[in-house]
C-alpha cells in the first residue's frame, strides 16, 4: 500500500469527483470504489451541515451532551 496516497482537491475538483462517482455508481452499483468516492467528497460537508443543525436546536445540542458524556463514560482515554 502507497503510504500518503491522499490527494487534496480544491471545490470545483471534489464536485467533479462527486458528479462523476455518483454518475458511474448510479450506471453501476457494484463499483464500490465509486460509492466509496461520493462518499469522501461528499461526508464532511453533510457531517458538518448536520452538526452545525444540531448545535442551533435545543433538542440536539442536548442528545449531542448526552451522547458524548456517555462516549466518555465507555471509552478510556488515555492520559
Amino acid at each position: 500500500m502507497v503510504e500518503g496516497a491522499r490527494v487534496r482537491l480544491n471545490g470545483w475538483q471534489q464536485a467533479a469527483v462527486a458528479l462523476g462517482s455518483a454518475v458511474g455508481a448510479l450506471l453501476d452499483p457494484r463499483r464500490a470504489d465509486l460509492i466509496a468516492a461520493l462518499g469522501e467528497t461528499t461526508g464532511k460537508p453533510a457531517f458538518e451541515r448536520v452538526l452545525e443543525r444540531m448545535k442551533r436546536n435545543p433538542e440536539g445540542r442536548a442528545k449531542s451532551l448526552d451522547f458524548k458524556s456517555k462516549f466518555i463514560q465507555k471509552v478510556p482515554l488515555m492520559q
